[in-house]
Parts: structure tokens; C-alpha cells; sequence
């Protein structure tokens, strides 16, 4: 299985620099602090106007409860209990960008843990092919399955992959609707979230490009400001106030 993935996500790699311009240009990251909705299913977006509309900074993260690769059901409750969360989404495991960012994310595991980040990668990818994922990148944070995209829609992060890329990514083996198990050829952005403890987003890489991801650095350094920010408003609540004498 390992080897024809990797063959696939060779051939994919030399198509993603020719394919690109027909998904969508680049227009950055959204300004913060805006909030939208999420994708309406059945209705294909560009991948443009879905990092345009996707949920952003100040929004509620939405609750969710996906199989991780052991098939466990994991809460998204739950993993806010656990710290901070951090969650990223990734097109497959077919997609050669992604494993390289997924393995660049693990290199920096210990400092994101440190700064009090619990980090999720999700797809719609089955359990069997995200375990696949996180035994060939040797990745010890959790990756959840999400199927038909559900989740991903609920962040308005799902855009529908222009005929003419989808018929070419066929022709090289790769048929996105077939391998996602949907009707229709749709893939998450490649977007990163960083939601604090009370399920609010305060950080939304939203970027149309694919090839473009979430510095580690940057998520890091978010995670730091909410730890931070936590210890100063303990330090405030700590602090004894000398009564006031009535002369």
C-alpha cells in the first residue's frame, strides 16, 4: 500500500507546480478578527472565496467527535481539555506537501507541547490510510479521520477542485472523488487553527495555495502568548490588597 501511495505522491508532485493556477491564486491570510460561516454541502466553492469565508479569528471553533487512526472516537471536548488546541488540515496522504509539513510539525512537537499546544491533523482520509499517514512520517500527535469532509465544511474550509485539475490528477492515477469515497472531487484548504481553552480561534492560517502552510514557528509563538497571557491573569488573581485605613 505504502509503495503505491509514495509512487502516486511523486507523480502528483511534479503535477502540483502546472496545476495550481487552474485551483485558485494566492491572497494570503484573511485579516483577523473576522468571522463567517461555514460551507453549505452540495454547494462547490473555489478554494479563493472558501479562505475568504472560512472560519476566522473570534469565531467558536465547532465541536466535533472523529476516528483517529486506531478507529477510537476522538472529542474535540475532550483535546481542549488536554491545552491549547492546534489543528491542521491536510489534502491525503497522496499529497507530498502535506507529508512534508506533517513531518515538519513533528520536529517541532516538543516545543509546541512546551508552549501548551495539543496538536490534531485531520482529512477525510479512512483510519486505515491515516494510520498509513502517521506510521510512514513517524508522527506521535493524534490524526482523525473526517468523512465526506463534514468537519472540515463546518469550518467553511471545503472547496470543490476545478474540473480540469481533477480530470488531470485522474489521468496520473488519482481519482479525488473515488479515493476521498465522495460524489464529488472536494478538498479541505490547507488551513491551521489555533483555538484556546474556551473553544475560541485565535489564530487562522487560511491560504487558497496548497503549497503554502502555517509556519511552526508562528504557531508556536501563538501558543506561547495564550500561555503567557493565562499566567499573567493567575499572577492578578493571586494578588493580596492591603485593606484600606479609615482615618
Amino acid at each position: 500500500m505504502l509503495p503505491k501511495i509514495l509512487s502516486l505522491s511523486l507523480m502528483i508532485c511534479a503535477l502540483c507546480f502546472n496545476v495550481h493556477s487552474q485551483e485558485s491564486a494566492a491572497t494570503g491570510i484573511k485579516t483577523p478578527g473576522s468571522i463567517s460561516g461555514a460551507n453549505v454541502a452540495g454547494k462547490s466553492v473555489s478554494a479563493d472565496e472558501a479562505a475568504k469565508n472560512a472560519l476566522n479569528v473570534g469565531a467558536k471553533m465547532p465541536s466535533f467527535s472523529l476516528k483517529d487512526a486506531n478507529g477510537k472516537v476522538v472529542g474535540s471536548d475532550d483535546l481542549l481539555k488536554q491545552g491549547n488546541l492546534v489543528v491542521v488540515f491536510y489534502r491525503g496522504s497522496w499529497c507530498p506537501f502535506c507529508n512534508l509539513y506533517l513531518r515538519n510539525l513533528q520536529k517541532n512537537l516538543p516545543q509546541i507541547k512546551e508552549a501548551g499546544g495539543n496538536l490534531v491533523a485531520i482529512s477525510v482520509e479512512n483510519p486505515d490510510n491515516s494510520l498509513s499517514v502517521a506510521k510512514k512520517n513517524e508522527l506521535d500527535f493524534t490524526v482523525l479521520s473526517d468523512p465526506n469532509l463534514n468537519v472540515a465544511r463546518k469550518f467553511g474550509i471545503v472547496y470543490g477542485l476545478p474540473k480540469k485539475t481533477a480530470e488531470l490528477y485522474k489521468s496520473r492515477g488519482l481519482d479525488v472523488a473515488e479515493h476521498n469515497r465522495m460524489e464529488k472531487a472536494e478538498l479541505p484548504l490547507s488551513a491551521t487553527y489555533v483555538v484556546n481553552q474556551k473553544g475560541k480561534i485565535v489564530y487562522a492560517f487560511l491560504e487558497p495555495d496548497y503549497k503554502k502552510r502555517a509556519e511552526p514557528q508562528v504557531i508556536i509563538e501563538m501558543l506561547s502568548k495564550i500561555k503567557s497571557s493565562i499566567v499573567k491573569l493567575a499572577n492578578i488573581a493571586n494578588i493580596t490588597v492591603a485593606p484600606i485605613k479609615v482615618k
